[in-house]
C-alpha cells in the first residue's frame, strides 16, 4: 500500500508541474523558451542592425510614430537615417531592453519589470501613443526574421510572435500605468 500510495503521489506531481508549466507569464513552454533562449543568441549579436531595421520599418509604415521623434524626422528614410549615428545608438538601446528583458525570461518578475519600465518610459516621448506599440510588432517580427534568415524556422516564427505579442502587451501595459 505504501508503494501504491507514492506512485500516485509522483503522478499527482507531474500534473502539477504540466499546469504550472503552462502558466508562465510568456505563454512559452519550457522547450520554447529553451529554443528561443538559443536563437536569440543570433540577434543578440546583432543588436543595432535589427534595431535599425525595426524602426525604419515602423517609420515607414506608421509615420505618426516617427514624428514623436523629431530629431530624425527630417532625415530620409532611404539611407540617411540608416547612416546617422545617433538613430543607431538609439535603435541599438531599444534592442538591448528587449535583450535584457528576453535574458531574464526564466524570471517573470525580472522580465515583466524590464518591460513595464520600458512601456513607461515611452510617455516622455512627446506626442507618443498607446497604438503605436501595436505599429512596432510586425515590424519587430520582421527585422527578426531578415537577423536569423534561414535559422528563422516556421518552429521560431510562433515562438516569436508569441513572445513579441507578450513584449508589447507588456510595454502598454507600463505605458498605461505609467509607474
Amino acid at each position: 500500500m505504501g508503494c501504491l500510495s507514492s506512485k500516485e503521489g509522483n503522478t499527482f506531481n507531474e500534473k502539477q508541474v504540466g499546469v504550472g508549466e503552462s502558466e508562465h507569464i510568456t505563454g512559452l513552454t519550457k522547450k520554447q523558451r529553451f529554443l528561443l533562449k538559443g536563437s536569440w543568441k543570433g540577434v543578440s549579436r546583432d543588436l543595432e542592425s535589427t534595431g535599425v531595421l525595426w524602426l525604419v520599418e515602423v517609420f515607414t509604415t506608421h509615420p505618426p510614430t516617427r514624428q514623436c521623434f523629431t530629431q530624425f524626422s527630417h532625415l530620409a528614410l532611404d539611407g540617411e537615417l540608416q547612416e546617422c549615428q545617433e538613430f543607431r545608438e538609439m535603435a541599438e538601446k531599444v534592442m538591448e531592453r528587449m535583450d535584457n528583458a528576453l535574458f531574464s525570461i526564466e524570471d517573470p518578475e525580472t522580465m515583466k519589470s524590464i518591460l513595464m519600465e520600458t512601456g513607461a518610459y515611452h510617455r516622455r516621448v512627446e506626442g507618443f501613443r498607446l497604438d503605436m506599440f501595436k505599429h512596432a510588432e510586425e515590424p519587430l517580427l520582421n527585422a527578426i526574421k531578415h537577423t536569423l534568415d534561414e535559422r528563422y524556422t516556421q518552429q521560431m516564427e510562433v515562438i516569436y510572435k508569441v513572445i513579441v505579442q507578450f513584449m508589447i502587451q507588456t510595454m502598454m501595459e507600463g505605458f498605461s500605468d505609467g509607474l
